[in-house]
């Protein structure tokens, strides 16, 4: 089933012990992602939770020497209704295997050689990490909005 999905990012932290701490304040059950920016604002990590409050205490590929800005990203859009075989709600697995396949991170590669099952829209807006409510722009080449058509196999973006 396609879906669309709008993703708040909030950041950019300067330490995965600043990405922890403010993860550790969200909800068991927020469906969220995170992920680690490498100097030149090149994203090498997406992941996906749906327990932020614990998922960062030992997590290998955001510890990198090559991170070193951080983002945690939370899914404001309602997903699709229904029980699920996964652990994880459609939307968050949806909304990551895209950002995946477009972005093609290094520490994801085996993600994103798989091909995504569905058509899906993902709008990412950003926020200040201080205050959570102003827009930010520290990412100025990641695309806001990204698209992919599984009939056709192409990517708008």
């Amino acid at each position: 089933m396609p879906i669309a999905v709008i993703v708040d990012w909030y950041g950019p932290y300067t330490s995965k012990a600043a990405l922890r701490d403010e993860m550790r304040c969200w909800a068991s059950g927020t469906r969220s992602l995170y992920m680690g920016v490498k100097r030149g604002n090149i994203v090498s990590y997406i992941g996906l939770t749906n327990r932020p409050e614990s998922r960062m205490n030992n997590h290998e590929k955001l510890a990198h020497p090559d991170n070193v800005k951080f983002f945690c990203g939370e899914i404001v859009t309602r997903g699709i209704g229904g029980r699920r075989a996964t652990k994880c709600k459609t939307d968050l697995k949806l909304a990551e295997h895209a950002l995946i396949a477009y972005l093609q991170p290094a520490q994801n590669a085996t993600l994103y050689r798989r091909d995504l099952d569905d058509c899906v829209v993902l709008y990412s807006r950003f926020f200040d990490a201080v205050d959570g409510e102003t827009p930010r722009n520290p990412l100025p080449k990641f695309p806001r909005v990204i698209a992919y058509n599984s009939w056709s196999d192409e990517w708008d973006g």
